[in-house]
């Protein structure tokens, strides 16, 4: 016989059980949960500047979904920015920091990004942002 403070204490680990055993009866349906609970985090892209280049210079993003650009500018001995002319989107980033900022870009098609500060994008510093659909 289990006492009621005893079956209260195994509540938490019959939930527990109870859903292994689910992911485990059905492992296709288990991966698609995950598959879209992982789809609506935004992913992290990773662009490192330095004088006066990208790092990877052409960048792959689904169309429709929120990325978090990160620019690392950590290497960098001056200011760096990343700007994509054509949806008005606009970072920067001081010497040694790194910045982050969120983007949905909901057309597919190729976007050129630069670094607007003087003399930078003249310098060769531009690169490509490749929407694709998912």
């Amino acid at each position: 016989m289990v006492h009621k403070n005893e079956s209260l204490r195994l509540a938490p680990l019959n939930i527990v059980i109870a859903a292994i055993a689910t992911l485990l009866a059905a492992p296709a349906q288990a991966e698609e949960i995950l598959a879209s609970l992982n789809d609506t985090k935004p992913a992290e892209v990773k662009i490192a500047s330095t004088e006066f280049k990208y790092a990877p210079a052409t960048v792959r993003i689904a169309a429709g979904r929120m990325v978090t650009l990160v620019l690392d500018n950590s290497g960098a001995e001056t200011e760096h920015g990343l700007f994509v002319p054509a949806l008005r989107f606009r970072m920067q980033v001081n010497a040694g920091e790194i910045a982050r900022k969120n983007i949905v870009v909901e057309r597919p098609g190729e976007y050129e990004f630069n670094c607007n500060l003087p003399g930078h994008f003249e310098a060769g510093m531009s690169g490509m942002l490749i929407v694709v659909d998912r």
